[in-house]
């Protein structure tokens, strides 16, 4: 493979075509970049209006067509139009250490610098599923004012799109949209509240490949949205408007990412390109690590709110049983009398049973810039003094950059504090794990929450999304299992929901009495005491299809955890074992029964009444014999299953 990449740079270098190359150091109009194994090229070229357009192919696919690059600075006219000289190809690798969906990854790009005649460069990175790339520019004063971006990307005719669509204005404000699909042509005018979307943009183009539009390396700049516009464009968007937003020191924009997979396996394995373009971590801030604890957590809000200290004690005490490791304690516990000395004697009672106490804060009460943000590490010292472990912060409500600089300040004073972080109310990931590896888990997804809201409850079709579209991002704290709340869902599709959706902190929904205590579970309790929360390999298993059937396999160690989510009607899935390269050994199955009954569960578990579904479709748990390393399991309407294969 060097020496093909060799070959292919010192070709481009004598290239004497029309169109001129890259590796050179030559000033020149029109440039082509390519990949390290030279299957997808990027053509960036200067059109009559000043701007440079983009476009992008892979194995002569065309997946971004007359894309455009520019970025507007008050004070500073025409950047990025007058290029000086190309840099590159200069061929990088990184080894991610994903916390989720694998162990490390080693990742290989080529990069390339366009300086222009200001000062101004954009950096490209070209990989083997696509480009990623971003703008900077010093202007010599402390800070900038940003007015927006040119950058677009043209997709390709009857392309279908899936979005996240939330009916309100709390869609771009939580992220927490339902994952639905149209055609390109007609995503401008499909949503009530207008045409502009969240990240990421998931596509499926019509030759049968897979792409991904969206952002990673989100500090000090604002979050970017989509806008669709006519003529199948799609443009960056920011929440503050014309009126801009000011960025301190060197202007580093987040990288703008457009990606295109053969398949499903490949499409959620993009996660980690998204991570390896954040920055590495402070060297110092994390020198050491061993207070950052992924694991299981309890969390008494999903049916019985926060309550007393005494309830928050048998949290912990359900915990331990269960073999969690954290135990969340969400909002109202500053309610509590004396809450301080409360808060310690609870946290003191976990750490004498090896359970991490988390805590809620609602951003409002944090978000003080002054002094670097003061308020808030007073605040965080009282936690640490309590002997707290976690804090969860709620309600940042937006991406624009005022609370992107928040976010990053809580994780930042969060760590001097060794104190783990969860983010709710917030945007979809971009792979801050990597810089802050103290954040564990982040909301920016509509999760079980919603089915104790009137607009909800969750589809079925939008967790057979969800893998495939806001995961591919990063974790995402969708608060899974329930056993008295599954809406439309059966028993078997909610533990299904343990396997496929990751968190390096899971924090489980059901109430913990119902788990340990009630014999309609009771088969499933082996499972959910089990049950990891970060992975070793994972892989997408034939069958698969987005917002219908997600069949995924995971493994850790030299168990394999294969999940299926039935997004619609009845079907037969048949697994193969031998894809995951493993001998078969003792396997145990958790499927659909075959007919609906009453909950067998009481609706007085939960303090909550609409935290209950009257009648649903329970499991039943087999252990099996595979012979031929195959297996077939029925998968009822909106169903599940899970199949434990150990070696």
């Amino acid at each position: 493979m060097f020496q093909l990449r060799s070959q292919i740079k010192v070709l481009l270098c004598l290239g004497g075509t029309s169109l001129l190359f890259y590796a050179c150091g030559t000033k020149t109009e029109n440039l082509l970049f390519i990949s390290p194994d030279a299957t997808v090229r990027v053509e960036i070229a200067l059109d009559s209006t000043g701007y440079y357009r983009l476009n992008v192919s892979k194995k002569d696919f065309a997946f971004v067509e007359n894309g455009k690059l520019g970025l507007s600075l008050q004070g500073q006219d025409s950047l990025f139009t007058s290029l000086v000289e190309t840099k590159g190809p200069f061929d990088k690798a990184e080894v991610v250490d994903e916390m989720g969906i694998s162990g490390p990854v080693e990742r290989h790009w080529n990069e390339y610098i366009l300086e222009f005649s200001q000062g101004e460069q954009i950096t490209l990175r070209v990989f083997d599923e696509g480009i990623a790339y971003r703008y900077v520019f010093d202007s010599g004063q402390a800070t900038s004012h940003v007015l927006g971006e040119e950058s677009s990307w043209g997709i390709p005719a009857q392309t279908k799109v899936w979005f996240f669509e939330r009916d309100n204005d709390w869609k771009l404000k939580s992220y927490a949209g339902e994952w639905q699909w149209t055609t390109i042509e007609q995503l401008r005018t499909v949503s009530e509240t207008g045409n502009i979307q969240g990240k990421p943009l998931v596509f499926e183009y019509q030759n049968g490949t897979y792409g991904l539009l969206a952002e990673a390396g989100l500090f000090n700049y604002s979050g970017m949205r989509f806008e669709a516009l006519p003529g199948n464009r799609i443009k960056a968007n920011f929440s503050e408007g014309d009126k801009g937003f000011i960025v301190k020191g060197t202007v580093l924009s987040p990288w703008r990412v457009a990606f295109v997979a053969d398949g499903l396996n490949q499409l959620i394995h993009q996660q980690t390109i998204i991570t390896s373009l954040n920055p590495e971590p402070d060297a110092a801030l994390f020198a050491d690590r061993s207070w950052i604890k992924p694991g299981r957590s309890v969390w008494s809000w999903w049916s019985n709110f926060t309550g007393t200290p005494e309830l928050q004690k048998q949290m912990v005490d359900y915990a331990k049983e269960l073999g969690f490791e954290h135990n969340l304690i969400d909002a109202n516990w500053e309610k509590w009398p004396d809450k301080w000395t409360a808060l310690k004697e609870v946290c003191r009672y976990g750490k004498e049973n090896e359970v991490i106490t988390w805590v809620w804060k609602h951003s409002d009460e944090l978000n003080f810039s002054e002094n670097d943000y003061q308020m808030m590490q007073a605040f965080m010292d009282s936690l640490k003094v309590s002997g707290v472990g976690g804090i969860k912060v709620d309600f940042m409500d937006g991406e624009r950059k005022s609370l992107i600089d928040f976010d990053e300040a809580v994780l930042r004073h969060a760590a001097e504090r060794k104190l783990m972080v969860n983010f709710h109310g917030v945007q979809t990931a971009t792979g801050e794990i990597k810089r802050y590896p103290n954040e564990l888990t982040r909301e920016g997804i509509r999760g079980l929450e919603l089915n104790t809201h009137p607009e909800g409850p969750i589809t079925a079709s939008h967790n057979a999304a969800l893998p495939f579209t806001r995961f591919i991002l990063g974790h995402g704290d969708y608060t899974p299992l329930t056993f008295t709340a599954t809406g439309e869902t059966t028993w078997a599709h909610q533990l299904a929901t343990l396997v496929l959706f990751t968190s390096p902190v899971q924090i489980i929904a059901e109430n913990p009495e119902i788990l340990l205590k009630h014999p309609a579970v009771k088969d499933a309790l082996p499972l959910i005491k089990q049950i990891p929360t970060v992975w070793d390999e994972t892989v997408v298993l034939p069958g698969s299809k987005i917002g219908e059937l997600a069949v995924i396999a995971r493994r850790k160690d030299h168990d394999w955890y294969i999940g299926v989510l039935n997004g619609g009607e009845k079907k037969t899935v048949e697994i193969d074992l031998t894809l995951l390269n493993t001998a078969v050994g003792e396997a145990v199955l958790y499927r659909d029964a075959t007919e609906r009954i009453a909950n067998p569960i009481s609706r007085e578990y939960n303090a909550k009444d609409r935290h209950y579904s009257a009648v649903i479709t329970p499991f039943v748990m087999e252990k099996k014999q595979i012979s031929g390393n195959k297996i077939t399991i029925n998968i009822e309407k909106n169903g599940g299953a899970v199949l434990l294969v150990r070696r």
